[in-house]
């Protein structure tokens, strides 16, 4: 079963194809000339902000850099601020154990000097 088109019906439907595609193109066209049009008026209209924009883009640029130096600067200190009070902290907490330690041991001396005497007075005891 096969099915053929005569020669005149694919040329009438290539042709109507061809037209149906010049048609939208053409309509593309005059679309995209208004759009044109549109964005040419919005620029003239804007035209002294859009040259005020571009004017202070450099100094923007500038401003968005020294705050970045600024703010890394800004936690460059604050780290050794952190750095410089963790080192105090430590300092004085090994100062504490080792002035504990130093009371502890002088307590332990004056106990063991506590005992000796105990032992060596007779207190309590009568003979």
């Amino acid at each position: 079963m096969s099915v053929t088109i005569p020669y005149e019906l694919a040329n009438f439907i290539m042709y109507s194809l061809g037209a149906a595609l010049i048609i939208i193109a053409i309509i593309t066209f005059l679309n995209l000339n208004k759009f044109i049009k549109r964005l040419d008026r919005l620029v003239e209209k804007n035209e002294s902000n859009i040259n005020k924009t571009a004017d202070t883009i450099p100094e923007i640029a500038k401003n968005v850099n020294e705050v970045t130096i600024g703010v890394k600067k800004g936690v460059d200190k604050a780290g050794e601020a952190i750095d410089a009070v963790e080192t105090s902290v430590c300092d004085s907490i090994l100062a504490l154990l080792e002035g504990t330690e130093g009371l502890l041991d002088f307590v332990n001396i004056a106990g063991e000097v506590i005992k000796a005497l105990f032992k060596r007075l007779p207190m309590g005891k009568r003979k």
